[in-house]
C-alpha cells in the first residue's frame, strides 16, 4: 500500500528549507508583502528580499500590486503565480457530487454539481465520480496537463494517512464503502496525486484561505446537516488527531438515554439534532394528530418534509416548527459549551443545511445558552458566526489540500 507523501522537512536539504517555508507562508497568505514576511518570520528585509527575487527567478512567485499602509509608500504584494498548477477539487457527498478546477490560489476556474446516486451502489458512485472529474477536465479550458493533482472530500469516516474510505454511517452503506483505498483509485485512473479528506476538514480548509477562518487562527468549523462534524484550526493549522479522526462532534453524548446512534452509542448529538433527527421528530408529531404548516409546505406528503420546510414554517410562526427548531439547539448547546471549555476557540464557524436554512433562529438562541453554559471567561471571548461560503466549499477545500502537497513537489523539481 502506497504511503503518505513525506513532508518537505523530511526530504528538502537545510539550507534551502527556509526558502520554501517562505513559499509556503505567501501560499497560505494568498498575498503578502516582503515587510509582512520579515515581520512573520522574525528575518531581515534584505535576506526576505534576496529570497523572494530567487522565488520569482524560479517561477513560483510574482508581484501582485501593492497593499495598503497608513504611511509611506504602499508594499508591493508577492503571490504564487495562478498558472503555477491547477487542481480538481471533489466533494463526494451523500446527495450531491460536486467538482471543481481550481488555480494554484484556489480561484475557481470550473465547477459542477451532479446528484451523488448513494443509493445506487458503491461501483455506480465510483463511475459517476471518474466521469464527471474527466469532464471538468476537458470542459475547463485547462491544459491536461497543467492540473497536478485531485483532492477528495467525502463525507465518511476516511483514513487519511493511507487515503482510505472506511465506512459510510449511512442505511445500506455500511458495506459498501467498507475499506475502499479511494485515493489509489483516483490516482491510478488519472494518473496524478490524489489526496483524501473527509469533507468537513475539506469545508474547514476552505474556511480558513477563503471564508470567515482567514484571519483566524484559532477557529473550529461545525457542519450541521444530515449528520455533524467539526474541523478545528488550532495555531492556524488543521488538527486532524493521530489517525485523522479529530472533529467528530455529531457523537458527543448529550443525552445518555437517548436514541441509538448510528455509531452504536446512546443519545449522541446526531441522534437527536441532525437535520434527520429534526425532520424525524417533525414526521412524528405529524403522524400523532399535530396541526402545522409543515405538512402543507410538503405539499401533504411527509416523506417530502426538508430542513428547509420545517424552517420555512418556523419563519412563519408555525409553533411545531419552532419547537424541534429550538429543541436541536439546546442540544447543540450542551454540546458546543463543552468543546467552548475545553479548546477556548477564538470563533466558531457554522455551515451546512441547519444553519444556511435558517441562521436568524437559531443563531441568538444558541448565544444565549452557551453563556449559561459555559465559563464565562470563555463564552464571552468566543465569536459564533455562519458560513458566507458556497455549497462548494468542500470541493475547494479539497483541492486546496492537493495544492499544498503539490506544492512541494513542484519545488523539490524545481528547487
Amino acid at each position: 500500500m502506497r504511503r503518505r507523501q513525506p513532508s518537505p522537512k523530511r526530504f528538502f536539504p537545510k539550507a534551502i528549507q527556509r526558502e520554501f517555508n517562505i513559499l509556503q507562508l505567501i501560499h497560505s497568505n494568498g498575498q503578502i508583502s516582503r515587510i509582512d514576511l520579515a515581520r512573520n518570520t522574525g528575518s531581515s528585509l534584505a535576506s526576505l528580499t534576496t529570497i523572494a527575487h530567487r522565488l520569482m527567478q524560479k517561477g513560483f512567485v510574482t508581484e501582485a500590486g501593492r497593499g495598503s499602509t497608513s504611511v509611506g509608500r504602499k508594499p508591493v504584494l508577492l503571490r504564487i503565480r495562478d498558472d503555477l498548477a491547477y487542481f480538481v477539487g471533489v466533494d463526494l457527498g451523500t446527495y450531491f457530487l460536486r467538482v471543481v478546477i481550481t488555480d494554484m490560489n484556489g480561484d475557481v476556474v470550473y465547477k459542477m454539481q451532479t446528484e451523488t446516486g448513494l443509493s445506487q451502489g458503491r461501483e455506480r458512485v465510483l463511475k459517476k465520480t471518474f466521469r464527471a472529474i474527466q469532464e471538468a477536465m476537458e470542459n475547463s479550458g485547462t491544459l491536461r496537463r497543467s492540473i497536478k493533482g485531485i483532492g477528495i472530500g467525502h463525507s465518511a469516516v476516511v483514513d487519511t494517512e493511507h487515503g482510505i474510505v472506511l465506512s459510510v454511517p449511512r442505511p445500506g452503506q455500511l458495506l459498501e464503502w467498507k475499506n475502499v483505498p479511494l485515493r489509489d483509485l483516483v490516482a491510478k485512473e488519472f494518473g496524478i496525486p490524489c489526496t483524501l479528506q473527509d469533507s468537513v476538514k475539506a469545508v474547514a480548509t476552505a474556511e480558513k484561505h477563503f471564508g470567515l477562518g482567514k484571519d483566524c487562527n484559532d477557529f473550529i468549523y461545525i457542519d450541521a446537516g444530515m449528520g455533524f462534524g467539526a474541523g478545528i484550526f488550532i495555531d492556524g493549522k488543521l488538527y486532524r488527531g493521530p489517525g485523522g479522526g479529530a472533529g467528530e462532534f455529531g457523537h458527543l453524548t448529550v443525552d445518555d438515554r437517548g436514541p441509538l446512534c448510528c455509531c452504536g452509542n446512546h443519545g449522541c448529538l446526531e441522534a437527536v439534532a441532525s437535520c434527520a433527527a429534526i425532520i424525524q421528530a417533525s414526521r412524528e408529531a405529524i403522524q400523532k394528530g399535530v396541526n402545522s404548516k409543515i405538512r402543507e409546505l410538503a405539499g401533504g406528503e411527509l416523506d417530502r418534509i426538508s430542513i428547509e420546510s420545517i424552517s420555512q414554517a418556523a419563519l412563519a410562526n408555525d409553533s411545531l416548527a419552532y419547537r424541534v427548531l429550538q429543541d436541536a439547539v439546546s442540544q447543540i448547546a450542551i454540546a458546543l459549551a463543552d468543546v467552548v471549555n475545553l479548546l477556548n476557540p477564538h470563533t466558531v464557524i457554522f455551515g451546512g443545511a441547519l444553519f444556511r436554512s435558517a441562521p436568524q433562529l437559531l443563531l441568538e438562541p444558541l448565544k444565549r445558552l452557551i453563556k449559561q453554559r459555559a465559563i464565562e471567561k470563555s463564552a464571552n471571548e468566543v465569536e459564533f458566526k455562519v458560513s458566507i461560503l458556497g455549497s462548494e466549499a468542500g470541493a475547494l477545500g479539497a483541492a486546496r489540500l492537493i495544492s499544498e502537497e503539490v506544492l512541494a513537489k513542484l519545488y523539490a523539481d524545481k528547487g
